[in-house]
């Protein structure tokens, strides 16, 4: 039997009652739900870097190891509009680096990973000025970005940038993510669980989904794929119920 990676609750898809400016909340669920893994929400109140101090990050890492999840990064979901429109540009550079560091912090603290997961512009001077400006940051930080951008670029530089595939939005996209992952080899930084139906994403495992998990499975191991899936029911009507039902579908397809 192949064995699969285990999964990272991507956070950005949690959404509990009472826990909206309390990151502890859907810590702790995650943990007594299975998860090992968490990929945390750079956008999320309590979360977002420039409300973390150092003292802050060290309590947030301290959490982490009292309950046993790893970290695996972060999601930092800017439109990519921000980066190329000048009235939003500083801001969304200024939230990109200050996550690239508040995923270094983090990652140094806990022994986990630092990948900031994020969608980068294309074409025109000032996107490569952007993608240069925080890959020397990341760089610096020892991190990495892996750019959800679908389709890929092909002119990705050597360095701390690599794709991050989601299922949901190849499918959309028309495409197949196994073929699509067997592909993109050593390119693919960050791998993703979720499906789609023709037109919406729908809950990984349901009947109404066209991800073939057992070739994606396999298309990752032969990528050479070896860090955790982040699992991600953005979109989800329940999402929470159904990170907990994609928990033990993952286990037990």
């Amino acid at each position: 039997m192949l064995d699969r990676p285990p999964l990272s609750l991507a956070l950005a898809s949690l959404r509990l009652q009472g826990t909206v400016s309390d990151p502890r909340a859907p810590l702790e669920w995650a943990s007594d739900t299975g998860f090992r893994w968490v990929t945390l929400d750079a956008s999320a109140p309590g979360l977002r870097p420039r409300e973390l101090a150092r003292s802050a990050r060290r309590d947030l890492a301290a959490l982490l190891r009292r309950l046993e999840l790893g970290f695996l990064g972060l999601d930092l979901w800017i439109p990519t509009s921000h980066f190329s429109d000048p009235t939003h540009t500083d801001r969304a550079v200024t939230a990109a680096t200050a996550a690239i560091d508040l995923a270094a912090d983090l990652a140094s603290l806990t022994g986990g990973h630092r990948i900031i997961s994020l969608t980068l512009p294309r074409g025109g001077d000032l996107s490569l000025t952007i993608r240069d400006t925080l890959l020397t940051h990341a760089d610096a930080r020892q991190a990495t970005l892996a750019d959800h951008t679908w389709p890929p670029a092909d002119d990705a530089p050597p360095g701390p940038l690599g794709i991050g595939l989601d299922p949901a939005m190849v499918l959309l996209a028309g495409d197949n993510p196994a073929k699509s992952a067997a592909r993109l080899g050593s390119r693919l930084m960050l791998a993703r669980l979720s499906d789609a139906s023709e037109i919406t994403r729908v809950e990984p495992g349901s009947s109404q989904g066209r991800l073939n998990e057992l070739a994606y499975t396999i298309a990752l191991a032969t990528a050479k794929y070896i860090r955790p899936i982040v699992l991600d029911t953005r979109g989800l009507p329940e999402p929470a119920e159904a990170a907990r039902r994609a928990l033990a579908w993952w286990g037990n397809s």
